[in-house]
């Protein structure tokens, strides 16, 4: 009598048929398979159902190998290619977590979409002439709104405290800091307000347009800003006179820092004696940028004995300024280079005679050392006579607004 053996699978075929199997049940997982039983069936793909899935792009991957990792053939990821090519997409915008759709009809793919932003959409669509590729735009909604609240901290915290992004706290920064210095002259209980545009797509927020006037009031300063664009295509943020808010020299050379050492004597932390201090240091972290406090010429960017790492900047025949202890300095910042107000000129370090990160930033007016904290820079020029009157109304209108804002939360 002949006997047939009984065939034995070795471990390394055991785990081969476990992992075919995950992967089948994984695919009719994400083809929602098993959610639709009274279509499919538990083990049958679903051939007459359509479905949409999401993916995003990975760290350091290429729109190709997104879906090469989608188990697209290379044929097919040519033709989505030259459809999205044609569709004016810009392959060198993908960014790590950007969402990309994918429509399946049964078990044929019949479109991509590139999710841009909630406006921009890009999507290709196949069918048996090839693939198609098209932009859509979704309707944007632009809503004035009145922004208002008090110092409770910082300028930073509290904007963000309403419900705001930080977005809104630079750019409210940015208008005033020629006026105010957010890290000295800001207090608990000052007041802000503003005027912007909030931009709206299906309801939901999509981001900030415009700033029309900012307000900042507090123990020693009572500021307004308002945005006015003449004939001209000459734009500039002014006061209620009419003056730009913009001065020709920047009050501080960081955007949010604390002076941690004024200027005069003082005991200097390291040669353990009185001396005069002929700047003043700003305390912020290791790598924070800086910036020149106006446009002019680089006269040094080396190794300056105590100074550490230093920039000097000529600004004109009466000013200069020095940045020192600097950790490295910015790009394309030599001896003998034009420089622009606001442009980062250094990073925040350590270097020469110093006790932890801090920038040293001195001016010299007329060959002399003088107190930084006392310059009072011209501004630029305001707005024209000419067109004085259409600042006014806008002025006007936008300070209503304002006050409106104020009044709601009043009767509230």
């Amino acid at each position: 009598m002949e006997y047939i053996k009984s065939r034995r699978f070795t471990p390394t075929a055991i785990v081969i048929i476990v992992l075919v199997v995950l992967g089948i049940v994984a695919l009719l997982l994400r083809l929602g398979c098993w959610e639709k039983p009274q279509v499919c069936g538990p083990l049958l793909p679903c051939l007459d159902s359509s479905y949409v899935f999401e993916d995003t792009v990975q760290r350091n991957e290429v729109l190709a190998g997104m879906l090469a990792r989608m188990l697209m053939s290379k044929g097919l990821i040519n033709k989505t290619h030259d459809a999205l090519a044609n569709a004016g997409f810009d392959f060198r915008m993908l960014k790590p977590g950007d969402l990309v759709t994918f429509t399946y009809h049964g078990l044929d793919l019949v479109g991509i979409t590139y999710h841009k932003d909630l406006v921009t959409n890009y999507d290709v669509r196949f069918d048996s002439s090839g693939a198609l590729g098209t932009r859509t735009t979704k309707p944007v909604d632009t809503v004035r709104t009145a922004i208002s609240g008090v110092i409770k901290g910082s300028l930073w915290n509290s904007i963000l405290g309403v419900g705001e992004q930080p977005w809104l706290v630079m750019n409210f920064a940015e208008i005033l800091r020629y006026d105010v210095d957010f890290f000295t002259e800001s207090s608990k209980e000052d007041s802000f307000q503003m005027l912007v545009d909030k931009l709206f797509v299906d309801t939901v927020f999509y981001k900030y347009g415009r700033i029309h006037a900012v307000h900042y009031k507090g123990r020693t300063v009572n500021t307004y800003g308002f945005f006015y664009c003449d004939p001209r295509g000459h734009w500039d943020y002014y006061n209620r006179k009419g003056q730009s808010l913009r001065k020709t020299v920047l009050r501080s050379p960081l955007q949010f820092s604390r002076i941690t050492s004024h200027f005069g004597m003082r005991f200097h932390p390291i040669k353990k004696t009185r001396l005069m201090h002929y700047g003043v240091d700003y305390g912020a972290p290791l790598g924070t940028p800086v910036s020149a406090i106006a446009d002019g010429i680089v006269t040094i960017s080396r190794r300056y004995g105590g100074y550490g790492k230093l920039v000097e900047i000529r600004h004109n025949g009466v000013l200069k300024s020095r940045y020192g202890h600097l950790s490295r300095y910015g790009s394309g910042i030599r001896q003998g280079r034009r420089v622009h107000q606001g442009q980062v000129i250094g990073y925040i370090g350590s270097t020469g005679l110093s006790t932890g990160p801090h920038l040293y930033f001195e001016i010299w007016k007329n060959g002399t050392r003088v107190n930084p904290e006392k310059i009072i820079p011209p501004r630029a020029r305001p707005v024209s006579k000419k067109y004085r009157k259409a600042f006014d109304r806008i002025k006007a209108e936008c300070l209503e607004n304002l006050r409106s804002e104020i009044a709601d939360k009043l009767d509230s």
